[in-house]
């Protein structure tokens, strides 16, 4: 007899495991597929902002790699400028497969969760019931998440989002025990290192992810991140390309299409995402935590599945939204992006947002500013439920 999921979620990244997560806290039971073997190699920065820690419905401490309070935002090879707000953490870092892996280790423990791993979806049916098929298996579900990044078979199948563009971000691992730096640095965002784009460090307790991001169209990467892993004073014993990554990141998706179905599209999979620092896992982990909510008010018959959009719309679309039209302002002029990043008047908000954990569109908007200071603290308090 096949059973059939309150839930099926598709992917089991930081959204689709953040949604797993809270379905399973409001008792609903939940089947996760993924389409590699756990754990497995993700590029990604592995940085975790605080709005990110604060959409966590897990608590991942057990993972963290490291804590900063400092962080630099340089115009490269002009200023050099370093932030903090003491004594929040502006900052933590993790490894993303320990990280991915750990969110499923938790949701294992609930009942009513399993996890199918090496299983990629090749088909999705609806008829009142969601079928998804796989080439091992189908799985039955009433709802549907498709946290199934920036390829989504779930939003190809559904036409819901309609990212307005596709970043690329490469990135190595430089161990601590092949490579130095002269002078130890918090993690930085060098501004201009790249056409339209930045590059990063960001520490780690043994190693270092060093890597660019671009909105623009480049085939000289691998020479490009070559020459700014030297020029950030990096000595590497072996080949400091050896562990090189590519990745797309799917942005302004702020557009979207309801489906005809309770169907959820979370993080890449619709291309939410902060086009302006080319952070996902924020908008992954919130869009997750919503679609959970939304799965449990729905099948409670409290609601639409239709009132997910209409959510997703007040937190995750209106930032997607504001760092889309940011980005494009902001990397088309290195003079104004210098301008900006040095001003008072902009970073002093930007830093005591970040450490606060709210999102870029809360720092902007008026209607946002009184409840800036409390989402922080009440989303924590959530987690800490």
């Amino acid at each position: 007899m096949t059973t059939t999921f309150d839930l099926i979620v598709v992917g089991a990244g930081p959204g689709g495991s953040n949604a797993a997560a809270v379905a399973l806290r409001q008792g609903l039971s939940v089947g996760q597929l993924e389409r590699h073997r756990f754990p497995r190699v993700k590029p990604c920065g592995g940085g975790v902002t605080m709005k990110s820690w604060n959409a966590l419905r897990l608590d991942p401490l057990a993972v963290v790699r490291g804590e900063f309070a400092e962080v630099e935002v340089n115009v490269w090879r002009r200023s050099r400028n370093r932030f903090s707000h003491p004594p929040a953490p502006l900052l933590r870092t993790v490894v993303r497969s320990q990280f991915d892996q750990y969110l499923v280790s938790q949701n294992l423990k609930t009942r009513g969760f399993q996890f199918f791993d090496n299983e990629r979806v090749v088909d999705i049916e609806y008829d009142g019931r969601f079928r998804v098929h796989t080439a091992k298996q189908t799985l039955v579900g009433r709802q549907l998440v498709g946290a199934d990044g920036a390829y989504s078979i779930v939003n190809r199948i559904f036409s819901i989002g309609r990212p307005r563009g596709y970043a690329v971000a490469v990135e190595v691992t430089l161990h601590r025990d092949q490579a130095t730096l002269p002078v130890e640095i918090p993690p930085s965002f060098d501004i201009g290192a790249i056409d339209r784009g930045y590059g990063w460090v960001f520490p780690k307790d043994d190693h270092w992810n060093v890597g660019l991001y671009t909105l623009g169209r480049s085939k000289t990467l691998r020479p490009q991140l070559a020459a700014y892993i030297a020029a950030k004073g990096f000595r590497v014993k072996t080949d400091p390309l050896a562990t090189f990554e590519a990745h797309r990141f799917p942005y302004g998706g702020y557009r979207i299409s309801v489906p005809k179905a309770p169907v959820y599209l979370v993080g890449d999979a619709g291309g939410f995402g902060d086009a302006l620092t080319g952070e996902g896992i924020y908008h992954g982990l919130e869009s997750g935590r919503i679609a959970g909510e939304t799965a449990h008010d729905h099948l409670a018959g409290k609601l639409g599945y239709q009132a997910y959009y209409r959510r997703l719309r007040r937190s995750v679309l209106t930032d997607t939204f504001i760092t889309y039209q940011a980005a494009r302002a902001f990397y088309r002029n290195l003079d104004r992006a210098a301008a900006l990043v040095e001003s008072p008047l902009v970073w002093r908000p930007m830093i005591r947002g970040y450490a606060t954990g709210v999102t870029l569109a809360e720092v902007l908007l008026p209607s946002y500013s009184c409840r800036s200071a409390s989402t922080g603290s009440s989303r924590a308090a959530r987690l800490a439920g």
